[in-house]
């Protein structure tokens, strides 16, 4: 559908503008990309392909930048997450977006054009991954991509971006929202027309935050569950895929 699309390719839950890594934006690099990276927030050590935590060359791991000073996010080279994996540690990340689709294909920044890498599904050793790669997605409801975030990196000037209809920076909607643990909030731009965020507090004050385009409750209850189901059976420490299967299927 042309508005799945649409808000797949929104720089929402972004950053500030950052430049790619200038070796993921030549040539696609198909073996680093299956790279599975491990990935520390709180209670979560997560493991996950390079595919899942990078757009465009652009890495979507987040820790302080550097400096007692500074009071703002910086990304993760992409380089340094390759190396990590490589040295068998893990990166500590203060924010993470996880992508969820479009593992096939890759943008090529610098001649702005899409290019198909189906040899890529086949060196994923995440069976979650590899079925997200050829398809149908596993999850329902548009889910295509999430954050999480540590409740304490909110209050840095660029943890959270904008979204279409809404005034306020998506860090402030999520500050002010009422959160009750594991149970998704949502909140609207005041006319209805634009998009909506949605805010859910995990273990260990980790939020994952994630962007809706109709506040249908049932369909972000489903979203909610679909990604404690991730983080519990796809990108823990080991993967179940069955389990996985299951709980995004009952919705439990």
């Amino acid at each position: 559908m042309r508005l799945n699309r649409l808000i797949a390719t929104i720089p929402i839950l972004l950053l500030a503008a950052c430049q790619p890594d200038s070796r993921l934006s030549e040539t696609p690099p198909v073996d680093e990309l299956a790279t599975v990276i491990s990935v520390t927030m709180g209670p979560y050590h997560l493991h996950l392909p390079l595919v899942a935590i990078t757009w465009a060359g652009s890495s979507k791991v987040s820790s302080p930048c550097a400096g007692e000073e500074s009071q703002r996010l910086c990304s993760v080279p992409v380089a340094t997450l390759v190396q990590s994996a490589n040295q068998g540690t893990a990166i500590a990340a203060s924010s993470l977006e996880i992508l969820l689709d479009d593992y096939s294909t890759f943008k090529n920044t610098e001649l702005d054009r899409w290019f198909d890498i189906p040899q890529l599904c086949e060196q994923l050793t995440q069976r979650w991954a590899r079925q997200q790669c050829t398809g149908p997605s596993l999850f329902q409801d548009n889910l295509r991509r999430f954050t999480l975030i540590e409740a304490e990196s909110l209050t840095r000037v660029n943890s959270l971006g904008l979204i279409g209809g809404q005034k306020e920076p998506i860090q402030e909607v999520v500050q002010r929202m009422q959160l009750v643990k594991t149970e998704p909030t949502a909140d609207c731009a005041a006319d209805g027309q634009g998009l909506c965020t949605v805010a859910m507090h995990l273990e260990g004050d980790v939020l994952a935050v994630w962007i809706v385009a109709i506040a249908d409750v049932g369909s972000i209850q489903r979203q909610a569950i679909a990604i404690q189901a991730f983080l519990k059976y796809a990108a823990g420490k080991e993967e179940n895929y069955e389990a996985l299967t299951e709980a995004l299927a009952t919705g439990t």
